[in-house]
């Protein structure tokens, strides 16, 4: 009984379990995709409206043919009122259709709180050129609305206890606690013998759960059908996929099926648009593909 004492008291006063917050997928806010003969760029936002102490990360990707090296803007002259953070380039790496991508990005940090606009790009390579669409940007500001208005509050001090008020309220105190905890005891041994279970879902089960709700939206049914593949086949065959392009899994992956499937997801997720017929066929693929590799419990 004495070493259960300090595990109870440890649950009644200490035990405060907070839910940790998901980490958000970082799938950017804004994303548009222009086009001139060869040239393909894309531009994507990770922010548009956001507190004065957040930050925008600006991605620039653009697709030219092989040995021709597109042109970047000065993206210090767009950004007003913004000012620059950390940014990096990103090694030039060769598509599936043998164009070279090329991908910047930075860090906008805002100024002050208001509407502002992201000025059209200019981007070129050989003699293609693009010109992008001004993109409206909304900063809030941290401090709550009518903090400057007046506010009567009452100066004067709480009335303090005798100190035989203050003893006598210890005390109830003191055996309130006490009751309380002995009350518990028949519980916590209870929760300290009772067997744990733990239910242990295979990869293929959670894909067909996910596969029965999906959203309605074919582009978000896309998105969702993208997560479900590549959570079940890291899951089932140990590869990590989550968070890795279609050009990045093609250097490990040998089927041109699912190759294919990824590279038509990520264009999607830029262009958020769904070729007629496509939604259908990619769920087609992932429950085909789950149902013919899922692991059979023996």
């Amino acid at each position: 009984m004495k070493k259960l004492l300090p595990v109870i008291a440890l649950l009644i006063f200490g035990c405060s379990e907070q839910q940790t917050k998901p980490q958000s997928h970082l799938e950017p806010v804004y994303s548009k995709q222009y086009r001139d003969h060869a040239m393909t760029a894309i531009v994507s936002l990770s922010e548009t409206n956001l507190p004065s102490s957040g930050k925008i990360i600006l991605m620039l990707e653009i697709h030219t043919p092989a040995g021709t090296e597109p042109t970047f803007p000065n993206i210090g002259n767009k950004i007003d009122p913004f000012s620059l953070g950390e940014g990096y380039t990103e090694p030039v790496q060769t598509l599936p259709n043998g164009k070279q991508m090329y991908r910047r990005v930075w860090q906008l940090l805002p100024s002050l709180p208001g509407k502002t606009v992201l000025q059209p790009l200019e981007l070129s390579a050989g003699t293609d050129s693009i010109t992008t669409e001004p993109i409206p940007i909304e900063i809030t500001s941290l401090i709550p609305e009518g903090t400057d208005s007046l506010e009567i509050r009452d100066i004067a001090a709480p009335i303090e206890l005798l100190p035989s008020q203050e003893k006598k309220r210890r005390s109830i105190y003191t055996v309130v606690g006490s009751l309380f905890i002995l009350s518990l005891i028949p519980f916590i041994i209870y929760l300290l013998r009772k067997p744990k279970t733990v239910a242990v879902t295979l990869p293929h089960e959670a894909a067909f759960q996910a596969l029965e709700n999906l959203p309605e939206n074919t582009v978000e049914r896309i998105h969702e059908l993208n997560r479900i593949f590549r959570t079940y086949h890291e899951a089932r065959f140990g590869l990590p996929m989550i968070g890795k392009t279609a050009v990045e899994l093609a250097v490990v992956l040998e089927d041109t099926a699912i190759i294919s499937f990824l590279e038509r997801c990520d264009d999607i997720r830029f262009s958020n648009k769904v070729p007629e017929g496509f939604a259908e066929e990619a769920e087609q693929f992932v429950r085909a593909y789950v149902e013919k590799t899922m692991e059979v419990p023996e």
